[in-house]
């Protein structure tokens, strides 16, 4: 994606007010009932220029999120697992787990909610495995870090071999360590990225959320984006220091759960487990280990079966 370097744009915008102050002095302006350029269905569809205008006004100063090109061992996995499926559509790792594996997509034409649901018993070879792969949710848009979706979403399996979790055991399971506030604070980091950008991601929650929360819309309006991000803190395990803004992209990693260790069917079924990240921005610092305290959270009630 070409862009234009703010030097271009000012010395564009000083020619163009040089140019209008030029045509000002030699006096020309058209007459009431005179030819004045465009008609005006024309001029609708023209942006109208004020009078008065600040150089700088309309010159983007935000930091460009310029994306940084995989290399060495990550671009080789990512090559490696392309070429075996072109699903894959990036690469998860969360440091000291298991986690370390191709991402896929499946999008059929036209595109359906079904889709979420290919790689849930395939592997990478698009054979049957119950463990399935990592995917992404069908409706985000993958690339470098100005392409993404505002919220990518990736689900994998909890595959505990016993009722409760266990950390220990494979796939999206082994997300449970942060449920240790010890190991949460020496990870605060998780690193999605593409083929087109290698990107670092700050862990904000660790949350149990009902599956009503509408928690994997791959885009929100600023207000429904930070009432999420406000659920999403407020049933977090922890009280993470990480802000987030409608500007910020996030990550959500979504998994199965048992809370109850199915004491409550009901609850089991219908809760899921977050670990929630926002896009490291431009310039920011990425200190090892982050400060963070437990969250005087309600234990869900037990439905009294007769």
């Amino acid at each position: 994606m070409k862009r234009l370097h703010l030097s271009n744009r000012l010395i564009a915008l000083f020619l163009a007010i040089a140019m209008l102050l030029t045509m000002a002095a030699c006096g020309e302006r058209a007459k009431p009932g005179e030819d004045e350029g465009p008609s005006s269905s024309d001029v609708s569809s023209q942006p109208k220029v004020p009078a008065f205008i600040n150089p700088l006004e309309d010159v983007d100063l935000t930091p460009v999120a310029e994306p940084v090109a995989p290399e060495g061992e990550l671009l080789e996995k990512l090559n490696k697992a392309y070429n075996v499926n072109n699903d894959v559509v990036g690469w998860i790792r969360v440091p000291d787990t298991l986690i370390d594996n191709e991402v896929l997509q499946y999008v059929s034409t036209p595109p359906q909610a079904s889709d979420n649901l290919y790689y849930e018993r395939k592997d990478i070879n698009k054979n049957y495995s119950f463990y399935g792969c990592y995917w992404a949710d069908y409706e985000n848009k993958i690339g470098n870090r100005n392409e993404l979706s505002q919220n990518t979403i990736i689900y994998g399996h909890s595959m505990s071999d016993t009722i409760r979790d266990d950390p220990e055991q494979d796939k999206f399971t082994q997300l449970k360590k942060y449920l240790d506030i010890e190991w949460a604070k020496k990870h605060p980091y998780i690193y999605f990225s593409t083929a087109e950008d290698d990107m670092t991601w700050k862990v904000f929650a660790v949350s149990y959320v009902d599956t009503k929360l509408s928690y994997n819309l791959p885009e929100y309006k600023d207000q429904n984006f930070n009432e999420l991000i406000a659920e999403l803190k407020d049933c977090s395990q922890f009280d993470i220091d990480v802000d987030v803004t409608p500007s910020d992209k996030i990550l959500i990693l979504s998994t199965c759960t048992y809370p109850t260790g199915y004491t409550n069917k009901a609850i089991d079924e219908a809760t899921k487990f977050l670990v929630v990240a926002r896009l490291v921005r431009p310039g920011e610092a990425t200190p090892d280990t982050v400060e963070i305290t437990a969250n005087p959270l309600e234990e869900p009630e037990e439905e009294v079966l007769d």
